[in-house]
């Protein structure tokens, strides 16, 4: 799991949010075809300032390399946008973006 692509974007007090994220997105059937260890995606949490403005629960049903679009308000242009991912095993990593 690596970190995410991210861009956000705010324009009239919305916050336009597109973000890729790094995954084979491998469930237990998948993983076994191709002789890997199960690894997907569980949880996406995204937050300014603090604030959660998004959340996603996934499975490892979802294509790989998943990408979101969500539109947000509650930011502006130089706040920064945090992505928490935690995959099946509990790993979290977090990125982070600067509103332009």
């Amino acid at each position: 799991m690596g970190k995410a692509k991210i861009k956000a974007k705010e324009k009239k007090g919305v916050v336009k949010v597109k973000a890729m994220f790094t995954s084979l997105m491998a469930d237990k059937e998948e993983a076994t075809k191709k002789g890997i260890e199960a690894s997907y995606i569980k949880q996406i949490v995204a937050s300014i300032n603090g604030a959660v403005v998004y959340e996603i629960s996934m499975s490892g049903f979802m294509s790989e390399n998943p990408l979101l679009k969500f539109k947000t308000k509650g930011g502006k242009k130089g706040d920064k946008i945090e992505f928490v991912v935690t995959d099946n095993h509990g790993k979290s990593t977090t990125s982070k973006k600067k509103i332009k």
